[in-house]
């Protein structure tokens, strides 16, 4: 007989442990529970599991902060949380921290819960296929380590080259955006907004991280080709434009992606960004695709997009608040968007508008004044118009320091930079 599939289920409720229990009670399942994050890390350090399950919300120390330390301690087993409609942001850091491989939304369905953890019990015994055993390993490692030495300045120097044209590809598209929001009348802010939204509802349905990119690269891009318009069609709100208005608008999208043709490696930027405008009933342009025949991409940005423009008065003369905003994209679920992301979005939405959270940065603000060569740019610096003038991740030097130096005596008004601070030792 096969080996029970040994499975640890976290949570402080006593009642949601016996329910959680009775789902998998069988021959096929070993079930052991605890009724705290500190108890379940006492398991860990005395046996292995193959699957974790831990509710999100606990006190002392909740979902995401325990599945980030079970990494270490049982870094073979399959990760699941157990999330609540509010804990949409923790779940990201959960996703992000605790490389949690699923998430389940409260109340669960005992059918697919069951269905989700034979699937990840799959996934982990394919992975551990795929491994060789120890003594196949260590020959592979003296036959790599036998000419490694060799490859090793070839090999760095590839390194290099490539992270360099990483930074200057990541830089041209941001300088591109930063010339295409100059010339658009949407707030600095609303543009920085629709990129930071897509990714983070990207991250919510848990794309592949290049798909992420290529959604931030869309949103950054995603009015390329509004810049061929007249400046009295972009001053318009939506719901001034006549039919003919509409239709030369909404053309914006397909002439953007057929400006990126000539760029191979954005042809999937140019997909997204081609059918923004498309409706989830098949009444959208340019190709009236419909429900999942849309990419997912770009079901994702219509939503940022659009919100952001009621938001800022772009669809309306008078800007909605962010509870009317919401209210006037429900009306359209299921026709011009994806109901289940949209409920997705909303939620984090509401979330974002409740907590405010304050963000943690390892940086400080210094003057012009206070540069010094080899300092490393933590935030993109702009200038008063929302330009860029330094990307992230930049290490000064004395002729960068230089230009500023000027280019703020030209200007005439003060610029702060934010500067990474050094690695603390632990």
């Amino acid at each position: 007989m096969d080996q029970a599939s040994k499975i640890l289920f976290v949570d402080d409720e006593a009642q949601m442990l016996s329910a959680l229990a009775r789902v998998f009670r069988g021959q096929k399942f070993a079930v052991t529970t605890a009724n705290s994050g500190k108890e379940g890390l006492a398991l860990l350090a005395d046996q292995q599991f193959d699957v974790i399950i831990s509710d999100m919300r606990m006190p002392e120390m909740d979902g995401a902060s325990f599945l980030a330390q079970t990494c270490k301690l049982s870094p073979s087993s399959r990760r699941v949380l157990l999330t609540g409609f509010s804990d949409q942001e923790s779940t990201i850091r959960a996703i992000n921290q605790g490389q949690v491989h699923q998430y389940l939304s409260k109340p669960w369905d005992n059918q697919q819960l069951r269905n989700t953890i034979e699937a990840e019990l799959a996934e982990k015994q394919r992975i551990q296929a795929s491994t060789p055993d120890l003594k196949e390993y260590q020959s592979l490692k003296e036959q790599v380590v036998s000419v490694s030495a060799e490859l090793a300045s070839a090999t760095s120097f590839a390194d290099m080259a490539k992270e360099e044209l990483l930074d200057q590809y990541n830089t041209t598209i941001k300088l591109i955006s930063n010339l295409i929001n100059l010339r658009m009348p949407s707030s600095y802010s609303a543009n920085c907004n629709v990129v930071n939204h897509s990714v983070a509802l990207a991250k919510l349905v848990k794309l592949d991280s290049k798909v992420i990119t290529e959604v931030r690269n869309a949103a950054r891009l995603h009015q390329l080709g509004k810049l061929a318009f007249d400046d009295s069609l972009l001053l318009m709100q939506q719901d001034e434009l006549s039919p003919p208005q509409l239709k030369q608008y909404q053309a914006h999208s397909v002439l953007g992606a057929d400006l990126l043709t000539p760029l191979n490696s954005l042809d999937y930027t140019a997909k997204l960004i081609r059918h923004q405008n498309e409706n989830y009933d098949g009444s959208g342009s340019p190709q009236k695709l419909s429900a999942n025949k849309i990419p997912l991409g770009s079901r994702i940005l219509r939503l940022a997009i659009d919100y952001q423009m009621l938001l800022h008065g772009r669809y309306f003369k008078d800007a909605l608040s962010c509870h009317d905003a919401l209210a006037f994209m429900a009306d359209f679920a299921g026709k011009k968007y994806d109901p289940e992301l949209l409920r997705l979005y909303q939620k984090l939405i509401i979330e974002l508008e409740k907590t405010h959270p304050s963000l943690h940065y390892s940086d400080h603000r210094v003057s012009i004044t206070e540069l010094r060569a080899t300092q490393v740019v933590n935030r993109d610096l702009l200038n008063h118009d929302g330009m860029l003038l330094i990307a992230k991740g930049t290490h000064l030097n004395n002729e960068m320091i230089d230009k500023l130096t000027r280019y703020c005596r030209r200007d005439g008004r003060d610029m702060s930079v934010f500067i990474q601070l050094p690695s603390q030792p632990r």
